[in-house]
């Protein structure tokens, strides 16, 4: 059996298992599995057959800068068991007297605990971004064939796509600051503006089976994603750092997620996963089309 295939069933088996561990709430076992996972697809795509210059350097490096913060995340933090705890603060109406003492915050280190975490997501956004950029530099150094019937519709969708994230940004203007919103998710922002952009050029450079395009969709959707995750933290940060008049902090309720089965997280982690491996394999074969030898 040649390495690649060899490669690329590693791949699509330590994928599943963390698409799995990540449904049941394993998150330790699912980096370790994604890891592998992207591991096998950087040597598909290095043990691959010739391809067009630029093509397998950014791939390699597009697939490295994804799966630094699952790196990161695995390093830092030590194994811990498949639960995980929501701590939810509730915050009450004062009465008459206490109205006229003001308002009360979270204290100062949970929320500078609270800003180092969105910091840390930020960097992850970062590496997010690069990645982002080195897979369009790998589609742009595809041949260009002319298909108008298949680059219309993928205009279109990065369009849609482009309108939901911006409807989903204004409809939080009014309780935070635009320029603070902008300023927490930039780097994923712009991952999502430059994600849809390879969308919208990626059927003109396509293989037979539409792999490229099919992939540059779920990059999109996963980037799109973070910047979503991202801001709303931002805005819940900002909402506890400065609360509205005449509202305190009453109580925090610790609520155990031990057992539940987290759906949105595993389509995440598919997504997250099958966007580069069809990026990948999409490209190569384009390659091979477009010179057999």
């Amino acid at each position: 059996m040649r390495p690649t295939r060899v490669l690329l069933t590693i791949f699509v088996v330590a994928g599943t298992l963390s698409v799995l561990a990540t449904l049941f709430s394993a998150d330790h076992a699912a980096a370790q599995c994604a890891l592998v996972a992207s591991a096998a697809l950087i040597g598909y795509v290095v043990f691959a057959g010739p391809t067009v210059a630029r093509v397998r350097p950014a791939l390699v490096a597009g697939i490295a800068l994804l799966a630094i913060p699952t790196a990161v995340e695995l390093w830092c933090s030590p194994a811990r068991p498949a639960t995980r705890q929501l701590l939810i603060p509730i915050y009450m109406p004062l009465d008459g007297g206490a109205a006229s003492t003001g308002r009360t915050t979270l204290p100062q280190p949970i929320l500078d605990q609270w800003r180092q975490a969105l910091d840390q997501e930020r960097l992850a956004c970062v590496a997010l971004l690069l990645g982002v950029l080195c897979l369009a530099v790998a589609v742009l150094a595809l041949p260009v064939r002319q298909r108008p019937k298949a680059t219309v519709p993928a205009r279109v969708v990065a369009v849609l796509l482009l309108v939901i994230v911006g409807v989903d940004t204004w409809s939080r203007v009014d309780d935070d600051p635009l320029l603070g919103l902008l300023g927490a998710g930039w780097p994923a922002l712009l991952a999502t503006l430059v994600a849809a952009a390879v969308l919208a050029l990626s059927a003109s450079r396509a293989d037979r089976a539409g792999l490229v395009p099919l992939g540059a969709l779920l990059l999109t959707v996963s980037a799109a994603v973070a910047f979503h995750d991202l801001v709303r933290r931002w805005s819940a940060w900002w909402t506890f750092a400065n609360p509205a008049d005449g509202l305190f902090l009453s109580a925090g309720v610790a609520t155990s997620l031990a057992g539940l089965v987290d759906v949105s997280a595993a389509l995440l982690a598919t997504v997250t996963l099958a966007a580069p491996a069809l990026l990948a394999v999409g490209a190569l074969r384009a390659c091979r089309a477009a010179d057999p030898t």
